[in-house]
């Protein structure tokens, strides 16, 4: 047996009666390479005896949950768990530890001496201070995701302060965007850095964001990076009454130093990666989600007016290995002014990669369509899903409006996407009912 994820949840009494007298007697599994241990409970007795026959030297993938507790009782079980590992698992090659502010210091103690790691996640729990510069200094660290809050104190850290050298992508989970912009600057300068992803739970003041994108563009190779993300947590949920920014496209000119980002994608709403389930816990999940959606993603409630035409144009020019594009607000954003018109959304039949497109445009010229019509080598025979989220058009334009989408995009897989409004958003609901009828119609068409 090579793989093993085990819910202890599901185990009888006498199970861990076996289990407990069996960890004195070496491992269950010798050939062992994978283990997935999600212990949810506290229910569940010595969590340390019970897991031990599991551990052995030929293990290369573990992933562990601890249960939760007010009163910290699991970071003792952690602290004896996994200060085993780096005389029981020597080899061990991807860590993943989730559980609360307690295990925070045994999972990062362990980490600093696991010299073969290669994938370090954790969840839930930030890092304190004293283990960055440690951690830096892992020779084959190629994959991170780090929880950083005001107890990391990066505004004071070491007076030498070494970047990740080997890290090629990271997460980050942080409370204020400004903590990742300060890691940015004193730990990713110089780094072979080709992922980036950023997550935080308030919006993206414009400010802040041109503060990150400044030190994007100064702390990362521009020749490595091919997927940036970055996302709001809560925006999807924006309410009436929350502020409304503008779009500062400056700001996201100053990306286009990353000449070889394949996707480029712009708050989006929490449907684009696993359903909004961000809580990765499995690393062949993780593998497989940073392979397929190398991205950019910012989630802020912004106006887009200053998304045009000329923009579009320009982005396609300096992105032209870009495979995916979403340029729409959070999910319940009302549906703000836009100026990219039909004619901007004909310039993608020059981008010759793009599969999957997520934009907001205002169709209300549809009617100039003849006198632009996508035929003659201008379609974009790439692009397999397209979501327009909350765009418009007449409604008498109907048979127009499918005609040029499905000569624009001839191979789509599947409908046309869009916005999914409240109750209440009439207006955006007859939008979408339009947008269903002209699927219907493409349907036909082909």
């Amino acid at each position: 047996m090579r793989h093993l994820s085990i819910l202890p949840r599901n185990f009888t009494q006498d199970l861990y009666s076996i289990l407990h007298s069996r960890s004195q007697s070496g491992p269950l599994f010798r050939h062992l390479t994978s283990l997935e241990w999600r212990s949810y409970s506290l229910a569940q007795p010595n969590l340390f005896s019970t897991i031990v026959p599991f551990i052995n030297n030929s293990l290369k993938h573990l992933l562990i949950i601890f249960p939760y507790s007010e009163d910290g009782n699991e970071g003792h079980e952690a602290a004896q768990l996994l200060s085993t590992l780096p005389t029981q698992t020597p080899a061990l090659k991807l860590l993943s530890v989730k559980g609360s502010s307690h295990v925070a210091n045994a999972a990062f103690e362990a980490v600093c001496s696991l010299s073969h790691l290669e994938t370090l996640y954790t969840e839930d729990f930030g890092i304190p201070q004293v283990y960055l510069v440690p951690l830096a200094r892992l020779n084959n660290l190629r994959r991170l995701s780090l929880t950083l809050n005001k107890y990391t104190h990066l505004t004071n850290p070491a007076a030498v302060v070494p970047a990740f050298h080997s890290l090629e992508a990271i997460y980050l989970d942080t409370t204020e965007p400004f903590y990742a912009t300060l890691f940015i600057l004193k730990f990713l300068t110089g780094a072979p850095l080709r992922e980036f992803t950023l997550k935080f739970p308030h919006f993206l003041h414009p400010d802040a964001a041109m503060h990150l994108a400044s030190a994007m563009v100064h702390a990362f190779h521009h020749d490595l990076i091919t997927s940036i993300r970055i996302w709001c947590s809560d925006c999807a949920a924006a309410r009436p009454g929350d502020p409304i920014y503008m779009l500062d496209t400056n700001m996201l000119r100053k990306l286009f130093v990353f000449r070889y980002l394949e996707i480029f994608n712009f708050n989006i709403s929490k449907t684009w990666w696993e359903n909004g389930d961000l809580s990765i816990i499995s690393y062949n999940t993780l593998y497989r989600a940073t392979q397929a959606h190398q991205v950019l993603l910012m989630n802020v409630k912004m106006m887009y007016a200053a998304v045009d035409d000329m923009f579009i144009t320009d982005l396609i020019a300096r992105w032209p290995a870009m495979r995916a594009l979403s340029l729409v607000p959070a999910g319940r954003t009302p549906c703000p002014v836009t100026r990219l018109t039909l004619q901007g959304l004909i310039h993608f039949n020059k981008s010759r990669n793009i599969t999957d497109l997520r934009v907001l445009f205002d169709g209300s010229n549809c009617d100039i369509w003849p006198d632009y019509p996508p035929a003659n080598g201008l379609s974009c025979p790439s692009l397999r899903h397209l979501d327009v989220h909350a765009s418009s058009f007449n409604t008498w334009d109907l048979e127009t409006m499918a005609s040029l989408i499905s000569d624009l995009f001839p191979n789509l897989k599947d409908d046309i996407g869009s916005f999914e409004p409240s109750f209440e958003e009439q207006d955006v609901l007859d939008r979408t009912a339009f947008w269903s009828a002209v699927s219907a119609r493409i349907i036909h068409f082909s």
